[in-house]
C-alpha cells in the first residue's frame, strides 16, 4: 500500500461504517466522492479494528510532532540569551 496524505486544519473529513457481505467496514473520506469513482478514491477504509489501530497511531504522532515542536520553542529560547552574551 501507499499512501499520501496531507491534511490540514481546515481539510473536512468524514467517517461512517458499513456491512459488505458480512464484514464490517470503517471508512474516512476527506473529500466529496465522485459519482462513479471507486470506493479508494478519496477514501480510507479498513476494518473497524484496523482503523482504530490507525487511529492509535495517527493520535500519537500528533502528540510526538506537538512536543517536538515545544522542545524546539525550548531550545530556542534557553540558546538565544546565551548568544547575546559577552565575555
Amino acid at each position: 500500500m501507499n499512501l499520501k496524505l496531507h491534511l490540514t486544519d481546515d481539510t473536512q473529513l468524514r467517517a461512517h461504517g458499513f456491512v459488505a457481505g458480512s464484514d464490517l467496514f470503517a471508512e474516512v473520506c476527506w473529500k466529496r466522492p465522485i459519482p462513479g469513482s471507486r470506493l479508494d478514491e478519496g477514501s480510507l477504509w479498513g476494518t473497524p479494528v484496523a482503523m482504530r489501530r490507525l487511529a492509535e497511531l495517527a493520535t500519537q504522532a500528533a502528540i510526538q510532532a506537538e512536543e517536538e515542536a515545544c522542545w524546539q520553542a525550548h531550545q530556542a529560547a534557553t540558546e538565544a540569551p546565551q548568544r547575546g552574551r559577552v565575555a
